[in-house]
């Protein structure tokens, strides 16, 4: 249910899984055939997969032995739920794997910092063990199933909808990161709290002899951690006392069984803004829990320079510097964006889009404070951004355009030597561009054709 469009991604792995395991297979999506051209090509070669494409048929809802849901599809479908009347199970690709696979399983979640977070506990567990990188980095974990080993230790970026079917099988990742939990996907959940508890599948069913990393300077993460069993270990800015790892004086130490071991020094992260600080303390937490040495993590954060479309600097062009920020989706992100490239009166900021149904006075609140010139992408969240705007008495709002190549060309109007062009949207991407990923693109694809001018 749900084919999706990653060549690699939870649909197309789920069906090819299935089909070459001899199921007959049928693939659903409410999104007609044409969008799905690509994958079409990989699935039409076998026979017992049938499509449905274009609309879902409520027979293929009860007449199902499983329903293997895309992480994309809510919850609340009225298809699943009629599948549930039939006592039909419903799982996803995440469920699927971890039943059948007993590897050693690390897996990350939290509202922001998922993927800087498990890229970098990948690039340390490396060093020691050989690891796998999968999950909503794009690579569905079934698309490795025949090529993982048993000794292969699974790394995964894991969003709220790839743990949400955990239940079904009682299974959580051996070692559990919860980076933080912040508002976010309020037009995919009822409430906040049906969210927080998706993320909560995460150590929900973790054992006493397994490891839970988490966020002490997050008080949602605080109080939601109480109810876990395994072994938990903090990670903070701040100095505290206990299991984990923080910073004191500029060095991250972590402390375990009584014994504090420095680690590396702020100096040593190469990635900008305090946030950042967050996702390398989670990272240091997990390797020196695995028992990575200090010098080997010493050595790899200082390499580790990010993950692409992630406040990434893609190019300075006649003195004016250029950041890819796209998957800042929500208001916080691009606050954080914000904080790290503190560029006073010399930033303008590409932001707005689709709205979430989330809140944008704190975000108005910090572009008066940061005071940016704003261009802005047409959409439900720009509305609620710029009447949050007006409250504030902020004035310095170039346009609000409804493509890319609008964006850039008011861009290159008003940018001077000095200056940085920052996509950092804060808002969702519905409606302009195809996904995120799409939207980032097309920004490096105008800081491109101005390299060659």
């Amino acid at each position: 249910m749900g084919l999706g469009t990653y060549a690699q991604g939870s649909g197309i792995a789920a069906a090819l899984f299935f089909a070459k395991a001899g199921a007959r297979v049928t693939v659903t999506d409410m999104k007609p055939a044409e969008t799905f051209a690509t994958a079409l090509r990989k699935l039409e070669k076998y026979k017992n997969i049938t499509f449905a494409l274009g609309g879902h048929r409520e027979k293929d809802f009860t007449d199902a032995d499983m329903i293997i849901k895309n992480p994309d599809v809510p919850m609340h479908s009225p298809y699943l739920a009629l599948a549930e009347k039939y006592n039909i199970p419903i799982h996803n690709d995440w469920s699927i794997f971890v039943s059948l696979k007993p590897n050693m399983w690390v897996g990350v979640t939290g509202t922001r910092g998922k993927t800087t977070t498990t890229t970098l506990i990948n690039a340390l567990l490396k060093t020691k063990y050989a690891t796998r990188l999968c999950g909503n980095v794009g690579v569905s974990p079934l698309a490795l199933f025949q090529s993982i080993r048993k000794k292969d230790a699974i790394v995964s970026e894991l969003s709220s909808w790839n743990i949400q079917q955990l239940g079904a099988v009682r299974r959580s990742p051996h070692v559990a990161v919860l980076t933080n939990l912040l508002r976010d996907h309020m037009n995919k959940y009822a409430t906040l709290n049906e969210y927080y508890k998706d993320k909560e599948n995460i150590f929900a069913y973790q054992t006493e002899y397994d490891l839970l990393i988490a966020n002490r300077d997050n008080a949602e993460v605080r109080k939601r951690v109480t109810k876990a069993k395994a072994n938990l270990f903090w990670f903070s800015r701040k100095p505290f006392i206990g299991e984990g790892a923080y910073i004191k004086n500029g060095i991250i130490y972590f402390s375990h069984q009584g014994k504090i071991v420095p680690v590396c020094e702020i100096r040593d992260i190469r990635l900008a803004g305090e946030h950042n600080q967050d996702n390398v303390l989670a990272a240091v937490c997990v390797a020196m829990a695995l028992h990575i040495p200090p010098t080997r993590i010493k050595n790899e954060v200082r390499k580790f320079i990010g993950v692409a479309y992630r406040l990434e600097h893609i190019a300075t062009i006649r003195g004016v510097q250029y950041y890819d920020d796209t998957t800042a989706t929500t208001p916080d992100a691009t606050m954080a964006a914000l904080a790290a490239l503190p560029a006073k009166n010399n930033m303008i900021l590409l932001a707005g889009g689709a709205d979430k149904k989330l809140e944008f006075r704190a975000l108005a609140q910090a572009l008066a404070r940061h005071n940016p010139r704003l261009i802005l992408f047409a959409g439900t969240a720009t509305e609620k951004l710029m009447k949050e705007l007006r409250k504030t008495k902020f004035k310095k709002v170039l346009g609000i355009v409804g493509s890319m190549k609008e964006a850039g060309s008011l861009a290159q109007t008003h940018a001077k030597r000095g200056d940085t062009v920052l996509l950092s949207p804060g808002a969702a991407n519905f409606g302009i561009f195809k996904n995120e990923f799409d939207r980032g693109d097309q920004f490096r694809a105008f800081v491109g054709k101005l390299k060659k001018k």
